[in-house]
């Protein structure tokens, strides 16, 4: 039988009759866990960063909860968590739960973001664990009368060395709370747990779990059609809503005629604050169709640069602010004595985040409470600036995370959970609302366009002595913290002005250097995709090296050599050289009378202090039908302590494809 694709399977699908079938006698409900929303009561734990039990709790039956304000955006942090604890705490892995992104029940950790998760987010819940260990040693010493150093825990059971007494962890404080003060330390901004003088981490030799491939335990419910999404979150009572957006941006609400509505079957409310308006009715066809319906007047609004006009409207926009990030040496005489200078330009789109399912969140706004359940990857954050949106104490507010179907980036400011909560709040019942594509596509927070000029100065030797970077842009984070999309409509939202998104300091040394960073006014609401600004300045400046190593005839590889000076992304750039079998050549190759052409291509880019890497590519180009084929891709990497390698690789081949 021939192969089929599988876009060639679904595209033949329609004149297809599918039988599916299951060898298990019992499928698994899809949505058990979300048909029960998690209960809006206070809870008695403490929250506080400097209480251990804030962090971590033994039960009963010796099981371990961890818990972080850090959530898992499909990385398996979840699991890499898990390890660290198990290592630290000496328990089995499995007896460890981890709770992540409960305002009421996890200390706040900041945003998750950056890929900071292992390297950040992690240190907090390894010092909590070891503190906890050495609480539970001292217990046992005190209750075997024998000095801790002659006890020794494996798998949550402490034993005296000389003797066969031994207790397990449940049993010394099982059910009950450490009331152990931590240390604190402030690490961007936050007060977060610091190692005490008595407490030891473990060392890599003394780690058993971490460095090892431990399967993921969210999987076997995501291919099982079980794990419970923030879009199968259901709350008794809930009604389902959806937002009618303007025509434009800028647009001002006019009026709307609600007996356009007449026509369907079932109650529908249609709320509007300001430029904010939306329907909730009673199921969620009814409310899309009532969106659909309504019959509004809008007014005003601006009309967005053709795209062929992006670049000069970036460029032209009113300036913000320049930032400086590197200027050293004398550029201007070393560009004016150079023998040659290059000159580049490059532009990079603008980026939609895309994720496998729209935006979804649950709100429940009554009796000057709130529950949000959101998929946001700063909880903490969103739950700041609802609050304010909705005029509630902050400890008024909770904010519940259950898994999304993607985010980074885009639900740095969960937009869905504003809509929720703003119509949950004049409903006065609770509001599940769902982004359409067409929401999603049209107005979520964009990773902006960006144009970036680039020049260098070369000496007579073919060697730069200069390097000049300048970027236009518009900040990578207006959709951030006070511009959720409701809270812009509804008017009084505080704006952000983090400026985010560049320059960089360039990874290769030059003698003289500046990267400047001109930052514009906004054309659309935008908010980082992935490294924000970092990916657009590597794009351009390794486009720039190889043009200029390819007029001077010299093999990139080479060519990049002369001015990496980092020991660590050397390793990592030889590395990946080594492996991909590079052949010491100028490119491109002439094969231009072929009828494939096939060329090769390296990278290099750094994300921090810690991690380094570098990507090799073959690529071949059919003249005759322009498809483009990458045959072989290699990468090294350097990104700090390795807790699951089959976690790492995962992660790096999703980010190539």
């Amino acid at each position: 039988m021939k192969p089929v694709s599988r876009r060639e399977f679904v595209r033949k699908a329609y004149d297809a009759l599918i039988v599916g079938f299951s060898l298990r006698s019992v499928i698994p409900p899809a949505v058990v866990w979300s048909q029960t929303a998690a209960p809006a009561t206070l809870s008695a734990k403490p929250v506080i960063p400097e209480e251990l039990d804030s962090w971590l709790s033994i039960g009963r039956d010796g099981k371990v909860t961890v818990y972080t304000g850090r959530i898992d955006m499909g990385t398996g942090i979840e699991t890499a968590f898990g390890q660290l604890i198990s290592d630290e705490l000496d328990v089995p892995f499995e007896s460890v739960k981890v709770v992540m992104g409960d305002t009421e029940l996890t200390p706040d950790q900041g945003k998750s973001t950056a890929s900071s998760n292992a390297s950040q987010g992690a240190q907090p819940l390894r010092i909590a664990a070891a503190e906890a260990r050495r609480a539970l040693l001292s217990m046992a010493a005190g209750r075997f009368s024998v000095p801790v150093d002659q006890l020794e825990v494996t798998n949550g059971i402490v034993r005296v060395r000389t003797s066969s007494k031994q207790i397990s962890y449940a049993e010394l404080i099982g059910g009950h709370r450490f009331m152990t003060r931590l240390e604190q330390k402030i690490e961007g901004g936050l007060a977060q747990p610091a190692a005490s003088s008595g407490v030891r981490l473990k060392r890599p030799n003394e780690l058993r779990l971490v460095g090892k491939s431990i399967p993921r335990v969210d999987v076997p419910a995501k291919v099982t059609a079980s794990f419970p999404y923030v879009h199968n979150v259901r709350v008794p009572g809930m009604l389902h809503g959806r937002v009618i957006r303007p025509p434009m941006i800028g647009s001002s609400l006019v009026s709307f005629d609600d007996r356009s509505l007449s026509s369907i079957a079932g109650p529908v409310q249609v709320v509007r604050k300001a430029n904010f308006l939306g329907v909730v009715a009673e199921r969620e066809e009814q409310a899309i169709e009532a969106a659909r319906l309504l019959k509004v007047e809008w007014t005003g609004g601006r009309i967005l640069p053709e795209y062929q006009d992006l670049y000069e409207a970036v460029r032209s926009a009113r300036l913000v602010k320049t930032e400086v990030a590197t200027n050293s040496g004398d550029l201007d005489s070393a560009l004016a004595s150079a023998a040659r200078v290059f000159k580049a330009t490059y532009t990079y789109p603008v980026q939609l985040h895309a994720m496998l399912g729209p935006s979804c969140a649950v709100a429940d706004v009554r009796e000057g409470r709130a529950t949000i359940w959101s998929g946001s990857q700063w909880i903490q954050g969103d739950r700041r600036n609802l609050a304010k949106m909705l005029g509630l104490p902050l400890d008024s507010v909770r904010f519940i995370w259950v898994e999304a179907s993607g985010s980074y980036g885009r639900l740095g400011c969960d937009d869905a959970a504003a809509d929720a909560a703003l119509l949950s709040q004049q409903a006065g019942r609770p509001v599940r609302v769902q982004w359409m594509r067409h929401d999603e596509h049209g107005w979520e927070p964009m990773s902006p366009a960006m144009t970036m000029d680039v020049q260098a100065g070369l000496d007579a030797q073919g060697r730069i002595i200069a390097f000049d970077f300048q970027q236009w842009s518009q900040s990578h984070s207006r959709g951030e913290s006070g511009n959720f999309l409701a809270w812009r409509l509804a008017g009084g939202n505080p704006d952000w002005d983090r400026l985010s998104g560049g320059p960089y300091t360039p990874s290769y040394e030059f003698t003289n250097v500046r990267t400047s960073a001109h930052f514009v006014e906004e054309l659309f609401r935008s908010i980082y995709l992935r490294a924000p600004g970092r990916i657009q300045n590597t794009f351009a400046i390794e486009s720039f090296i190889d043009e200029i190593a390819a007029d001077q005839h010299a093999d990139p590889v080479e060519f990049r050599r002369r001015y990496l000076r980092d020991a660590m992304a050397l390793r990592v750039f030889n590395a990946a050289v080594q492996k991909a079998g590079w052949q010491t050549r100028p490119s491109p190759r002439p094969n231009a009378r072929q009828g494939v052409l096939s060329g090769r291509g390296i990278a290099f880019g750094e994300h921090g202090p810690e991690k380094r890497a570098t990507i090799v590519a073959e690529v071949q180009v059919d003249r005759a039908s322009g498809r483009v084929r990458v045959s072989k891709i290699v990468i090294a990497t350097a990104c700090g302590r390795i807790i699951n390698p089959r976690g790492l690789r995962h992660q790096v081949q999703g980010a190539v494809l």
